[in-house]
């Protein structure tokens, strides 16, 4: 009986700190840029937040998502030769599209979570413009795919 005392009284602390490190995220992360901005940044916490971006020279961009959902479209933007994105997922989960003519690359760090690629990469070619991904999942996960 006293160990499920103590599991039930450290899921609590867990989840006390994890809606602490949403609200501090929702304070002090700056979000910024408009659908047709080179460079944007995101913030979902505690609640859910869907971004889409047309620019016609897309640079840079990232999205955190700390106890809650984000979608993030590309669809609409152009790229001339690379652009990032940072994408940090706590117990939450980010989903970008991509066109399908677009190179993605993602170097991922995850602790109980997941980071995916569903893209094909052998569908574009090597010249195709590219997307480099540097994805954090912890409880969360992070999922790129490609438009149909």
């Amino acid at each position: 009986m006293r160990i499920l005392k103590r599991a039930l009284l450290g899921v609590l602390l867990l989840n006390v700190l994890l809606v602490a490190a949403a609200l501090v995220a929702k304070r002090m992360l700056p979000a910024y840029g408009d659908e047709d901005s080179d460079v944007f940044a995101a913030v979902a916490a505690m609640d859910g937040a869907e971004i889409v971006n047309r620019s016609d020279s897309f640079r840079a961009g990232s999205g955190t998502a700390v106890m809650g959902g984000m979608t993030i479209d590309l669809t609409e933007a152009e790229i001339s030769t690379s652009a990032t994105l940072e994408l940090v997922a706590v117990a939450g989960g980010i989903e970008v599209t991509v066109p399908a003519n677009w190179r993605v690359e993602i170097t991922s760090t995850v602790f109980a979570g997941g980071v995916e690629n569903m893209t094909d990469p052998d569908a574009v070619a090597d010249e195709a413009p590219l997307l480099l991904v540097d994805a954090r999942a912890y409880f969360g996960g992070v999922a790129i795919r490609s438009a149909s």
